[in-house]
């Protein structure tokens, strides 16, 4: 191929990957609220696979009736009737549940998406709000995180770098809602330190 033939093709090619990169683009929504369940089908009625979290984006593949498709379908891991990947609500391997063949897709409401991302809240944090800045819900509970993460460094628990490696306080899936948790010094279950944001207590 000669060099004006191998110039037009990547002129070319370039044209023709403008508007699909463009069309991408003008399809990315962010999360305006705290976090978003990511469900099985579009209705409150189908199971939660996981969560979005405010200003996370996400790729609109598909809308119907005030929801919006962000994924292509992928294994439910159906076993027993039931899949492994639903962590709340209905997790039955039906198509009333979203699951067709095995697979699924995966749902997020519409009036939780934005195609503005909103403002950062960590940006400017100084001080002891700098060290769990990359929290969870950060905007929420800056001041319990800050708090709690300069208790556990006077006690001698943890340490300003077991937060700055970490980032801060993470969301417990487990423990319930305004639970959260983070590491000190290691990434073993007797390293982890539980926080309650509501009282502001923290444990092991």
């Amino acid at each position: 191929m000669s060099n004006g033939s191998a110039i037009r093709s990547v002129m070319l090619f370039a044209v023709l990957l403008a508007p699909l990169t463009h069309a991408l683009a003008e399809n990315m929504q962010w999360v305006t609220t705290d976090r978003t369940d990511r469900r099985t089908c579009p209705s409150t009625k189908c199971g939660v696979a996981g969560h979005l979290m405010f200003r996370e984006g996400a790729d609109v593949l598909e809308t119907k009736n005030g929801w919006s498709r962000i994924t292509k379908a992928y294994s439910a891991s159906c076993e027993g009737g039931k899949s492994e990947y639903v962590k709340e609500g209905n997790s039955a391997c039906t198509s009333a549940n979203g699951i067709q063949n095995g697979k699924f897709a995966e749902w997020v409401q519409n009036g939780d998406l934005s195609p503005n991302r909103p403002e950062d809240p960590r940006q400017g944090a100084t001080g002891d709000y700098s060290l769990v800045s990359g929290s969870d819900d950060f905007r929420l509970y800056k001041d319990q995180f800050a708090k709690a993460a300069r208790q556990l460094i006077n006690d001698g628990t943890c340490t300003e770098g077991d937060f700055k490696e970490m980032g801060g306080w993470m969301a417990s899936t487990n423990r319930g809602k305004g639970m959260y948790f983070t590491y000190c010094g290691g990434m073993t279950l007797s390293n982890k330190v539980y926080l309650d944001s509501n009282s502001g207590k923290v444990n092991r």
